[in-house]
């Protein structure tokens, strides 16, 4: 019984003795891990990219509508479209932009003037509205733009769905001091 441990014994330690087959064993375990940490950054890249492109699409939208005087249907609905080239190369589709001006009366209270949605739902006119402290003054106005957007990509769709982002940007209308809605 002793021979055939010694035996076993000598066997176990001859294969810790070889290392022809080592770097196959530790590329098999580690080209996993390798491939998982490849397509973990380049998803974390693209949702750092379509958050950024997302608050350029708020920004842009709110400063498009804050610089006119007046916005009819055409110019509402090309600056929705720059909404959507903006967020390239991500789809439009899951892009959703609200766009509002917000009047205070002369008590400072804020109530929604006219309201314009990209794949959402706008505000309701005389809808109050609420802002953030010390943004508007009594008779004047400030231009709400608000974008979400879900990401969903093509790895984690299976896994964990989208990833919806939104941001609110307030600018003061620049050459008036309300941007008037012509339907």
């Amino acid at each position: 019984m002793r021979k055939y441990f010694s035996k076993a014994f000598q066997f176990v330690q001859s294969l810790t003795r070889k290392d022809e087959g080592t770097s196959s064993v530790e590329l098999a375990f580690l080209l996993p891990v390798m491939i998982t940490l490849y397509f973990g950054a380049s998803e974390i890249s693209n949702i750092l990219i379509a958050d950024r492109k997302l608050n350029k699409t708020g920004s842009a939208v709110a400063d498009l509508v804050s610089q006119s005087i007046t916005i009819d249907d055409d110019l509402m609905q090309d600056i929705f479209d720059a909404s959507g080239f903006i967020m390239n190369p991500f789809q439009a589709t899951p892009l959703s932009v609200v766009v509002a001006s917000v009047v205070a009366d002369q008590n400072n209270n804020t109530s929604v003037a006219w309201s314009d949605a990209l794949n959402g739902s706008a505000y309701r006119p005389g809808e109050q509205f609420v802002l953030p402290p010390g943004l508007t003054t009594p008779g004047s106005s400030v231009i709400v733009a608000e974008a979400q957007y879900t990401y969903t990509s093509p790895i984690g769709q299976f896994l964990t769905g989208g990833m919806t982002f939104s941001s609110t940007y307030y600018l003061r209308p620049r050459r008036t001091s309300a941007v008037a809605r012509v339907r």
